[in-house]
């Protein structure tokens, strides 16, 4: 998964507004047993306080044919932490939802 980023004062219709990043935001994290991550979005905690991050990954390594095409991936939400700078942490996310799971 990857993360486009743009000013806050910039022209969001203007292509040349975005930065792409250079590596992947989230991947496959066999410390602690996610694979294949993607097709995520966001919302809200019911009390407005959170933003929520939901993605589906594998809990298992080993499949057979394409990753990307494996049905059996599940669907996790869980609270989207921040880093310092005010970024999104997606490492840091996922990896406090699977330390909740163990």
């Amino acid at each position: 998964m990857g993360l486009l980023e743009a000013d806050a004062d910039a022209d969001l219709l203007d292509a040349s507004s975005w930065r792409k990043s250079q590596t992947a935001v989230l991947s496959t994290d066999e410390s602690i047993s996610m694979y294949g991550p993607g097709h995520n979005s966001f919302t809200v905690s019911e009390d407005d306080e959170e933003t929520l991050f939901v993605f589906h990954a594998r809990t298992y390594k080993n499949i057979i044919g394409d990753p990307l095409y494996d049905p059996n991936r599940h669907t996790f939400v869980t609270a989207l932490l921040w880093t310092a700078d005010g970024r999104p942490d997606f490492r840091g996310s996922v990896a406090a939802l699977a330390r909740s799971l163990q």
